[in-house]
């Protein structure tokens, strides 16, 4: 049987409430950079390299910012929520959710394998709720 279609994450599937209709107030467009390829869905986990102010997938143990979840991807930079590939040392353009008040789906949030453990979940929502995006078990 052939493929008829395929879906993928939605912001939908990743914000549920906010305090606004304007997503103006909690976009913005960032630059990633990865040192290898790397491929995006909304709501992967970016954290910003200190050293840079560039943005990437967010590594539990990374040493140089980027640990500390800060933003969530909701789109490329034409805000397509489809998947897409962000290709190794080149800076690229997405949009993410950099602020709220926001409250998102825990359930959609993509992390890094090396967030394993539920601390360390709980530490990345403890960071995005420092800018305000507050990550909640929903239905």
């Amino acid at each position: 049987m052939s493929v008829v279609a395929t879906d993928y994450s939605h912001y939908s599937n990743l914000v549920k409430a906010s305090d606004s209709d304007n997503t103006k107030l909690f976009h913005e467009l960032v630059t990633v950079n990865e040192a290898a390829q790397k491929s995006y869905v909304v709501g992967t986990a970016l954290g910003k390299v200190t050293a840079t102010g560039k943005w990437k997938i967010s590594v539990q143990n990374a040493a140089d910012g980027s640990q500390n979840v800060l933003a969530l991807v909701v789109g490329d930079s034409f805000g397509t929520a489809a998947p897409f590939t962000v290709a190794a040392t080149t800076d690229t353009k997405v949009l993410v959710l950099a602020r709220g008040k926001v409250i998102v789906s825990k359930g959609a949030i993509v992390f890094d394998a090396s967030y394993d453990l539920d601390a360390e979940k709980q530490a990345a929502y403890d960071s995005l709720k420092t800018v305000n995006i507050l990550a909640e078990a929903t239905v």
